[in-house]
């Protein structure tokens, strides 16, 4: 009997401590905005873990960021009840109700768990108190959604932020290049409004996409991964479910340290439905852009030129809304009596005011044969007006160049040809000439008397060039010793030239570039838009056919503004700073 009793009582004290084991799932918030993370806790009771629970079935639909232990000890009128917990911070994988699946340790397991992810940016609200509000919201719009092949389109990506949120740029996803060319076009935009005295910050970033093919197309989601900071044990989201001094998983901590709480935000995916090139363009390269504009420059500019002599001719072609691999290949024409030697263009995209803008710079040098008038054929080139919806002509008129006679070469004599190397230089050939007269010398022939000739001249061009260059240094120094009073001179003057020449110089030697050898190299150089305008006109003024009443005052005016400031460097700026600093 006695056996019996003990029995009895043993079997119940063991059915109270299996009983007393558990193993229980919890969240801190069962509704959770999208992109945002909450906490699951695992709560072992009444035993000691043997082993790690098996948190692989999580991966489905959840990103773990962070697993942490903590062990509590209550004793209460001497019982003592021992508790271990699993703290993981979680990140839904997608919207909708989610199952939290059970979770095994040893021989026990959790009840699965159901919570709502509301999707990205529902309902951004100030009143966010209720921590089930999303804190954040991300959005993507573009201005045009029926483009045509290769037509600029612009995409605005919005953030909005209730919770000092921080992170770097939004990326592009999902596309490989081949369907997309993606340009950003500048630092981000910040600003703030106060409403029901609570901050809401927008960050809008901008970019250009260039659609590649034709058909229905989709513009790739963004994506934004970032993080918020909690500083403070009474904003922790966390905190009210554990003890203010416990330390989990980085959340509920003490005031002094801060906690990066994961963000992340995605758009949806845009469709556009994108035009061929349009038929008017008749198979030709296709340009579509807002702006096309063709101008030249002359070097050397004096409308004076010699036979044999080389003429430099630089292009300029600029494109509002294409990138630089969309500019046509200039064609220079053909011109009779003169030989033509292109060189290699040199193309570039940069960001104006907001605007894709690309350029192409290509040179041309003229070798003019005879005297007389040349004429150099007009220049065109065919693009598609996409405001207008119309194929339209950005053209340069055909330019007649009067050309004389070499100055050192006879009417007789065969002209000079300057040919030009594959590195770019240029040396002056000249073609033997036949002797008339070779009665004059008995101890020298023909072929020699024509190598002393020859020597005599190249030497005295070479001392004639010489003194010509110390008169022009000594001349130059005299008169442009001071750079802003010569070109503001010559402005009022309206002496074009000089004061084109003065500005190149004046720009070589304020910017530490000897490279600077056009009116473009200056514009790109100062990178002020007011000024480069003012270049522009002054450029058409100079090569313009009919006479333009150029404006003085208006260039004087931004020169000195231009004059006054130093020379940026090259790390005065950053393309893309953080969101915050």
């Amino acid at each position: 009997m006695k056996k019996f009793c003990l029995c009895l009582v043993l079997a119940f004290l063991f059915s109270l401590n299996a009983q007393a084991q558990s193993f229980n799932a919890k969240v801190n918030r069962d509704v959770v905005p999208e992109g945002e993370t909450f906490l699951l806790t695992f709560e072992l009771e009444g035993a000691n873990a043997k082993s790690n629970p098996d948190f692989s079935a999580l991966d489905k639909d959840f990103i773990v960021y962070s697993i942490s232990n903590a062990y509590q000890t209550n004793i209460i009128n001497g019982d003592v009840k021992k508790s271990q917990q699993w703290n993981l911070v979680m990140m839904p994988k997608k919207s909708g109700n989610l199952t939290i699946p059970a979770v095994s340790l040893d021989d026990l397991t959790s009840s699965p768990l159901t919570i709502k992810v509301a999707k990205n940016g529902e309902n951004i609200s100030p009143q966010d108190a209720q921590q089930n509000q999303p804190r954040f919201k991300i959005s993507g719009v573009v201005d045009n959604k029926n483009p045509y092949v290769q037509q600029q389109i612009n995409y605005t990506l919005t953030l909005r932020d209730t919770g000092g949120l921080q992170g770097e740029e939004p990326q592009f996803i999902g596309d490989n290049g081949s369907d997309w060319i993606i340009k950003n076009l500048g630092a981000p935009e910040i600003s703030t409004q106060i409403i029901n005295g609570k901050n809401i910050r927008e960050i809008v970033f901008k970019y250009a996409l260039f659609p590649q093919k034709s058909g229905l197309l989709e513009i790739p989601a963004v994506r934004f991964n970032g993080y918020y900071l909690t500083r403070e044990k009474r904003n922790d989201p966390f905190g009210r479910l554990f003890n203010d001094d416990m330390f989990i998983a980085g959340f509920g901590m003490a005031d002094v340290f801060a906690t990066r709480n994961p963000v992340v935000l995605t758009t949806e995916a845009i469709k556009v439905n994108v035009k061929p090139a349009a038929p008017e363009n008749n198979g030709n390269w296709w340009l579509p852009a807002s702006k096309v504009k063709l101008y030249a420059e002359f070097n050397p500019a004096n409308q004076e030129y010699r036979t044999g002599e080389a003429i430099n001719r630089t292009i300029y072609l600029t494109a509002n809304g294409v990138i630089d691999t969309q500019l046509p290949e200039i064609n220079f024409g053909k011109a009779e009596n003169v030989k033509q030697y292109p060189e290699k263009p040199q193309s570039v995209t940069k960001v104006q005011k907001g605007q894709v803008v690309s350029v192409e710079k290509i040179s041309n040098v003229y070798i003019p044969l005879k005297s007389g008038k040349i004429t150099l054929p007009e220049i065109t080139v065919n693009w598609f007006n996409v405001n207008t919806g119309k194929m339209e002509t950005a053209s340069l008129p055909p330019v007649t160049l009067n050309v004389m006679e070499g100055a050192s070469v006879p009417e007789t004599q065969p002209a000079a040809v300057t040919e030009i190397s594959e590195t770019g230089g240029a040396h002056t050939v000249f073609p033997p000439q036949e002797q008339t007269d070779v009665s004059a010398t008995e101890q020298l022939n023909s072929k020699e008397i024509y190598l002393l000739l020859l020597i005599a001249f190249i030497l005295g061009i070479a001392f004639c060039w010489f003194l010509m260059r110390g008169f022009s240094s000594k001349n130059s120094e005299k008169h442009i010793r001071n750079y802003k009073k010569y070109i503001i001179a010559k402005a009022q003057e309206k002496d074009l030239r000089a004061l084109r020449d003065g500005i190149i110089e004046w720009a070589k030697k304020h910017f530490h570039n000897d490279n600077i050898s056009t009116l473009k190299d200056v514009e790109d150089a100062v990178q002020n838009p007011k000024f480069e305008c003012e270049l522009e006109k002054l450029t058409e003024s100079l090569y313009s056919k009919g006479s333009i009443d150029w404006n003085e005052k208006s260039f004087i005016k931004i020169f000195e503004k231009i004059y006054a400031q130093k020379p940026r460097s090259k790390d005065d700026g950053e393309i893309l700073p953080k969101l915050y600093k």
